[in-house]
């Protein structure tokens, strides 16, 4: 990170006016000598090869969907483009937050140890850049804030993002120790043929599908996570401290991922096991009377296990890259029940905890994929289909989305871009619901 700054050092003859000139001055002096050694780190992070890097994204779209309920300014995502109760038969169009990244800023670092070893960390703070707010999905459900909003990891936390720090060697792999995303999220981002748009791909919308369907397990706390790449092969270990007395697995994680890339193939598997993870999945909107989501009420929040498996495979042909996959996750009940009643703190919020009875299974069929017109223009194509397999105490039915997505980089840093994302519901577990939905926008994102 470098900086530019003038340094003035005050001699012994300076003089202050009056005592608050004094204490203005001071604090000048306080600033001098902290830029002063930002400048020195940098300059020597410089000759080392190391360093210290701010960066973000800025993505703001203009556009409309079909079916919602209205926008809101806290959440990573202003408007649900996916499934919508009938109750809301009106289409919002608007300024949304992050049409294919969630807008964000970060610090990270590096330090080279010697001998092939590395320290980094990284801290990343997600936000809505249309309101400045930080992201918050649990605030955007609660109460009668009038919105609809799918749950997500981005509750409120300032580094909601991720906030890890942890060691590398250029030959045994890195091990990362704090927030961080899951495996599946990371592996998932290069694999999805529209790369975790916000907007126009399931994938990125909410970030379920990167954790067995619990829309906040695309990260993790208390993680530990191991990665490296062997020659054309690369491998993954994750687990998650649950943190709960005299329980040691209680709301614990784990995951595992093994990946091959050579030439112009890549494939990949993973596995993802939860236990007593708490989790809400509302999408709710205009409150009706009588609504419990009222003050700092989240509604239910639902208590179970999580078993996920992807398969996953690409391949280039030049400019033209196609992808797809395929996803199994089971929601069950929870190890641990929680008693009849109880309530949970859900992001500084009240929730009633509830535990999930009868297991549901989902599988995930994706396929498209990305083609460079020119160097500076890219289009991506996606269909997924995602089928709630219907059981003796679960309505099946499947959820079909197509989407395209046309990019142009006006610059190595800034492009523009035009997305467009259907939606058609089928079967019964839909009843209740509009039967399609779909949303329309164009907006520009640039990278710092």
């Amino acid at each position: 990170m470098k900086t530019g700054l003038t340094s003035h050092r005050l001699g012994a003859r300076d003089e202050y006016k009056t005592e608050d000139d004094k204490i203005t001055m001071n604090k000048r002096h306080i600033c001098g000598v902290i830029l002063a050694l930002l400048a020195g780190s940098a300059h020597a992070d410089d000759i080392n090869g190391d360093g210290v890097t701010l960066y973000g994204i800025l993505d703001v779209a203009v556009g409309t969907v079909e079916h919602s309920a209205n926008g809101t300014s806290q959440g990573g995502i202003t408007v649900n483009p996916e499934k919508v109760p009938t109750a809301y038969p009106h289409s919002v169009t608007g300024m949304f937050n992050g049409g294919i990244s969630d807008p964000r800023w970060g610090i990270r670092g590096n330090e080279n140890l010697g001998g092939g070893l590395h320290a980094f960390f990284d801290l990343e703070s997600g936000f809505n850049l249309p309101s400045g707010q930080i992201n918050n999905g649990a605030a955007a459900i609660a109460g009668a804030n009038n919105t609809t909003s799918g749950a997500s990891a981005l509750d409120g936390q300032l580094f909601d993002r991720g906030a890890f720090v942890g060691l590398r060697d250029d030959t045994y792999g890195s091990l990362a120790f704090g927030r961080t995303t899951t495996l599946g999220y990371d592996t998932l981002l290069s694999y999805d043929p529209l790369s975790f748009a916000a907007m126009f791909s399931p994938l990125g919308y909410s970030g379920s599908y990167s954790a067995g369907g619990i829309t906040e397990g695309s990260r993790t706390d208390n993680n530990l996570k191991y990665t490296n790449k062997i020659g054309d092969f690369k491998i993954g270990l994750s687990y998650s401290f649950g943190g709960v007395a005299g329980n040691f697995g209680d709301g614990s994680t784990f995951g595992a991922d093994l990946g091959y890339e050579a030439h112009q193939l890549a494939v990949d598997a993973g596995y993802y096991y939860a236990r007593d993870i708490a989790h809400s999945g509302a999408l709710v909107g205009v409150n009706p009377v009588g609504s419990p989501l009222i003050g700092n009420n989240v509604g239910t929040v639902t208590l179970n296990n999580d078993e996920d498996l992807y398969l996953l495979a690409k391949y280039s042909f030049g400019a033209l890259t196609v992808k797809g996959g395929y996803e199994r996750y089971e929601l069950k009940p929870p190890t641990d029940p929680a008693a009849a009643g109880a309530t949970t703190d859900y992001y500084g919020f009240q929730g009633s905890l509830v535990n999930t009875v009868n297991a549901s299974k989902t599988n995930l069929y994706f396929f498209g994929g990305d083609y460079k017109i020119t160097p500076q223009l890219d289009i991506a194509t996606g269909f997924y289909d995602t089928q709630l397999m219907q059981s003796a105490h679960v309505a099946g039915g499947n959820q079909l989305e197509y989407s395209v997505l046309l990019d142009y980089n006006i610059s190595k840093r800034t492009d523009v871009y035009a997305g467009y994302m259907f939606s058609k519901f089928n079967g019964s577990e839909f009843a209740g619901y509009e039967p399609t939905n779909y949303v329309a926008a164009a907006g520009i994102r640039t990278f710092f």
